[in-house]
C-alpha cells in the first residue's frame, strides 16, 4: 500500500468518525388516506446513516459515476387499520419496516431517492396517535 493510499484511508476514517454508518433507526411516520378523516402517527424503523463514497480524480464522460446510499437490505411490511374511515372504504394502511440496511444503489421501487422530500410525519388530516 502506497503512502497516498494510506492517507486516503486515514481521511476516510476521519470523515466518518462521529457519524453513524448505514443502519436501521426508529422514526415517527404518518399514516393517512384521502378517504379517511384521521391521520395516525406511528413508529417504524427506516435505514439511515452515511455510506462511504469516492470521487474519481480523472473525469470522463465515458465513465459511469454512481453513488451508494443507505437503503433497505431486508424489509418487512406491517399493516394497521385507520380509524374513522367511512363504510366501504379500505381502512388498512401498510408500511415498511427496515430489518437490515446496506449501502447500495438507490432502488426507486421502494426508496425515496430525492434530495429533499416532505418529512415522514407530515399529515394533511387531523392527527391521532396509536
Amino acid at each position: 500500500m502506497c503512502l497516498c493510499q494510506l492517507f486516503l484511508l486515514a481521511m476516510c476514517f476521519y470523515s466518518v468518525q462521529g457519524r453513524h454508518l448505514c443502519h436501521p433507526t426508529n422514526v415517527t411516520i404518518s399514516a393517512e388516506k384521502d378517504e379517511c378523516p384521521i391521520c395516525v402517527t406511528l413508529i417504524t424503523s427506516i435505514c439511515s446513516g452515511y455510506c462511504p463514497t469516492k470521487e474519481s480524480v480523472y473525469k470522463s464522460p465515458l465513465l459511469s459515476v454512481y453513488q451508494h446510499v443507505c437503503t433497505y437490505k431486508e424489509i418487512r411490511y406491517e399493516t394497521i387499520r385507520l380509524p374513522g374511515c367511512p363504510a366501504g372504504v379500505d381502512s388498512t394502511y401498510t408500511y415498511p419496516v427496515a430489518v437490515s440496511c446496506e449501502c447500495n444503489l438507490c432502488r426507486m421501487d421502494y426508496t425515496d431517492c430525492t434530495v429533499q422530500s416532505i418529512k415522514p410525519d407530515f399529515c394533511i388530516a387531523r392527527r391521532s396517535s396509536l
